[in-house]
């Protein structure tokens, strides 16, 4: 059995697949779940990428080809008696499960007072953070939203504005996130999109798009600042999170101080808020939450047979 993006869009939506990856990262604090890192096998002419993850009752994993940038997810769902369930596409699940971390962390971790937000990156995956964002974020007055597309920035205000999302169309990163108390990096960039001195001690920030570690979306100088420093895996990040990776090797940064979410999730650690300063949320996604989102899935496809 497989079951496609358009099948996988229809039984899915952000607020359920929220809740099963919030769960997942509180028993994966509790040691009930696990999740690997990330391996990639590199060639001249390719790259593949693998990871897998036991979330109970489902065990399974995530693989994938690269390919100038871009990727092609396909996804394995087992019971935990080792049966094959079924496979899936990937893009659509990728598309609900990392916004669905960066909600955990505003649920733990944002100011107590929030008045605006700010998305720079208007991509892929930039709908549906905008979407977590006014579903998490209810009493939000504006979200600012910038692109090196100006394009690209106009589309997703002008989609956001004809649903009562209160989206802002700005012409540069700086200006989108100064004095914004949540703000979300969702783009490729090798380079900081913006000063240390343009994000407010109000402010928690999450980093998506720093993936890999040539990547750098986050000046070091801001890294310093912040009261903590929380990411999705670790261990997985001293690999491939540009951010911590340049901000370490410029001495901003002690790979000793990083906090595991699934121990905030699991009630383990407790994260100030920001607020005295600004606090961090580092993601580079994990196989946890594919399965999680998978297994639900699943769960509705065979509801409905």
């Amino acid at each position: 059995m497989h079951l496609s993006d358009d099948v996988i869009a229809e039984l899915l939506d952000l607020e359920s697949v929220q809740a099963v990856v919030w769960d997942a990262f509180a028993a994966l604090g509790r040691g009930d779940a696990a999740t690997t890192q990330r391996v990639r096998a590199v060639a001249p002419l390719g790259m593949a990428s693998a990871m897998a993850a036991v979330v109970p009752p489902y065990s399974g994993g995530k693989v994938y080809a690269t390919k100038n940038g871009q990727f092609t997810f396909v996804n394995v769902l087992f019971d935990l008696e080792g049966r094959f369930l079924c496979t899936l596409d990937g893009d659509v699940l990728t598309r609900f499960r990392t916004p669905a971390g960066c909600s955990l962390a505003i649920r733990e971790m944002a100011p107590t007072k929030i008045d605006s937000a700010a998305l720079v990156g208007a991509g892929k995956q930039g709908w549906y953070h905008l979407e977590m964002l006014w579903q998490q974020l209810p009493g939000v007055h504006e979200i600012r939203i910038a692109d090196a597309r100006r394009e690209a920035t106009d589309s997703i205000v002008a989609r956001a504005r004809e649903i009562g999302i209160p989206a802002v169309a700005m012409d540069s990163p700086a200006a989108a996130v100064r004095d914004a108390d949540v703000v979300l990096t969702i783009t490729p960039s090798n380079t900081p999109l913006f000063d240390a001195s343009d994000i407010s001690d109000n402010t928690l920030v999450c980093g998506v798009g720093a993936t890999k570690y040539e990547r750098c979306e986050l000046p070091p100088a801001l890294i310093a600042r912040c009261r903590a420093v929380v990411c999705d895996d670790v261990v997985g990040s001293k690999v491939e999170c540009g951010d911590l990776i340049h901000a370490a090797a410029d001495g901003f940064f002690d790979w000793g101080t990083a906090i595991e979410l699934a121990d905030v999730a699991a009630g383990k650690v407790s994260v100030p808020r920001a607020g005295s300063g600004p606090v961090l949320f580092e993601t580079q996604g994990v196989a946890l939450q594919d399965v999680a989102a998978a297994g639900l899935a699943w769960e509705r496809f065979r509801a409905r047979q």
